[in-house]
């Protein structure tokens, strides 16, 4: 088998876990009312305690991280206001709404990035800047309202939420390339989760839940969010870069938000008309050629 081979199918597998996980969340959300703030901390903690063993098995130094007083800081931040920001926003919007508006807003990110990076002068303004922002705005108003300013379709706060967890996914992408630089991207985002959910378990209300007298349903769902489709995810996605180039592995991760509009469609059942989906498409699309187009200027 060769890289290429492997790495599009590491990177697809990876996608698809990141979208069955959000679809599944939605679910039990659905069918078992579970609080959102006990969610967050089950899943965070064990999938970053998931994370670190693989960190390890793989011969990779974990403990490193806390011998620099620099990296402690940055992680913290990136813990709390990265990796917390983006899981807490996004499993709000697929409480208040469905994973698969959710998932599509998150993907709003790239545009977040590209507003920021104008406002703060770190790039000059060109045309295409202007036509990437107006396309994607008119695809959200789309998936949003279906084409009907008046008939909002989607539960308000589902919106801000997603919107908000755009901006998080922003910032989060961001601010990871400073750890990423000097440590294992696998430890930084084992540690980051960890350290998230023992943030977020200091404001937990409902340690009294127990998930095995929900019955087995409710824990394999549990325990599919947490292994395949948070912890799993995050690695299969991180090891396909090793094999393929960005170009490909942003094609290929746009595989995510379909699966979670596929599933939530035949699945959960969720209605979404055919102006809703031409919003989706136009969001994946001008999303997909920003990647590119980034990978491009990096790989020149």
């Amino acid at each position: 088998m060769s890289n290429t081979t492997k790495g599009i199918i590491l990177v697809t597998l990876g996608a698809m876990f990141w979208g069955i996980g959000g679809t599944v969340s939605q679910q039990m959300f659905q069918t078992f009312n579970l609080p959102l703030d006990w969610f967050i901390t089950v899943r965070l903690i064990f999938s970053g305690i998931f994370l670190l063993l693989l960190a390890l098995i793989r011969n990779q130094t974990i403990f490193h991280v806390f011998k620099d007083r620099y990296t402690m800081v940055h992680l913290i931040i990136y813990s709390i206001f990265g990796m917390l920001a983006v899981q807490y926003t996004f499993l709000a919007s697929i409480e208040a709404g469905n994973a698969a508006v959710a998932t599509l807003l998150q993907y709003l990110a790239p545009i977040v990035i590209l507003i920021f990076l104008l406002v703060t002068r770190k790039t000059s303004f060109r045309v295409i800047d202007f036509i990437i922002i107006a396309v994607s705005t008119f695809g959200t108003f789309l998936l949003l309202t279906s084409g009907n300013i008046n008939n909002v379709v989607v539960a308000p706060a589902a919106i801000i939420w997603g919107l908000l967890s755009a901006v998080a996914a922003a910032f989060y992408t961001m601010y990871a390339g400073r750890l990423f630089i000097h440590h294992k991207p696998l430890v930084i985002i084992g540690w980051a989760m960890l350290f998230a959910g023992i943030f977020i378990s200091m404001f937990n209300r409902h340690w009294h839940i127990n998930p095995f007298a929900m019955g087995g349903t409710a824990v394999m769902y549990l325990s599919f969010v947490i292994i395949v489709g948070t912890a799993l995810a995050f690695f299969l996605y991180l090891l396909s870069v090793k094999f393929i180039d960005p170009q490909l592995t942003a094609l290929l991760g746009c595989i995510e938000p379909l699966t979670a509009v596929i599933l939530s469609i035949i699945w959960l059942k969720q209605p979404f008309d055919f102006i809703q989906v031409i919003g989706m498409m136009i969001i994946l699309g001008v999303v997909l050629f920003i990647s590119m187009m980034n990978s491009k200027k990096k790989t020149s």
